[in-house]
Formats: structure tokens, sequence, C-alpha cells
């Protein structure tokens, strides 16, 4: 049996995996979990792509995250991805990975001053990474205008999601 779309993509870019995840679930939302509305959607996808969405829709329903919030695996594997952040920079002394961090660091900095004075909790910079890209996704898909100080501080985000992609196949596939 071929591989589902979600394992091909959990299979070759981490981060990306995180980010599809949190797409399916806002679209899955947006569905109202309609099973007819979901196989409708997915028609041209083969049945396994089907299955899977509508098994993820059962997750989402059974986990409690219908109206908001994430899957299980989801939060797992961005779990993983923040251990992986800490492995990296930290027993591994991952030089790539330090270096995508170093230039990324500034926009943290602003982005949690912001947060902070919004109310909103510390996040790990793995997440704020994700949420961020996740953001400007979203903006993106919209045809929303993003300024120029957005997609400068995207390419530092993307760089650094690619160098912890890198670092997961590193880490976890072996040649």
């Amino acid at each position: 049996m071929e591989a589902t779309h979600a394992e091909k993509i959990k299979a070759t870019h981490s981060v990306e995996y995180v980010l599809y995840l949190w797409q399916i679930e806002d679209l899955l939302r947006a569905t109202g979990f309609d099973a007819g509305v979901i196989r409708s959607m997915m028609e041209n996808q083969g049945e396994q792509e089907v299955e899977w969405m509508l098994n993820y829709a059962q997750t989402m329903e059974r986990e409690g995250v219908r109206g908001q919030g994430h899957t299980g695996e989801a939060n797992q594997s961005l779990t993983e991805l923040a251990m992986l952040h800490d492995l990296l920079l930290g027993t591994l002394k991952d030089v790539d990975y330090a270096e995508a961090f170093e230039v990324a660091e500034p926009f943290f900095r602003e982005l949690e001053m912001k947060n902070a004075k919004a109310g909103v909790r510390a996040m790990h910079p793995v997440e704020l990474m994700c949420v961020t890209l996740y953001g400007w996704l979203v903006l993106r898909m919209g045809n929303q205008e993003i300024s120029a100080e957005t997609e400068a501080a995207m390419v530092a985000m993307r760089n650094l999601a690619n160098a912890l992609g890198a670092g997961h196949r590193r880490v976890y596939t072996s040649n």
C-alpha cells in the first residue's frame, strides 16, 4: 500500500508535517466534520486519502479538539521537534542549526516581546516558529498583504525550519 500524503510529508520534512496537520485540522473544522463534505472535497484524491482524512476527523472529535487545539499526533510531533532543537543546540552542537537559529533569534525576541505585551503565553522557540510560519501561510493563502519586514523574518524562520528538518533527518535516519 502506498503511503498517504501525510506519511510522505512526515518522512521528508518534520516541520512541514506539523504545519500540514494544523492545516488539515482547520480544513476539517471548516467542513463541520461532515463526512459527505469531506468525501466530496477529497473525491480526486483516492480512497486511501479519504480514509486518512475521515480517520483524522474522528481523532479530532475523540480527542476533544473539534473547536480548537491540536491532536495528540500534532502536539507529539511538535514536542519531538522542540526536543530535537534542544539536542541540536546542546549536546550535538550542530553548527548548521546553530547558525540558522542565530539568524532567526532577533525575530524570536521581537515576537516574544509582542506576545508578552498581548498577554500570550511564552512558547518554546520551535512552537513559536511553527505558529509564525502557519500564520504567514494562512495570510499567503488568503492573498493578504505581507509587509517587507514580515517577509524578511519569514526567510529566517523558513531557513530555521529547513535546518531543523535536516537535523531531524540526520539524527533519525540511518544512512
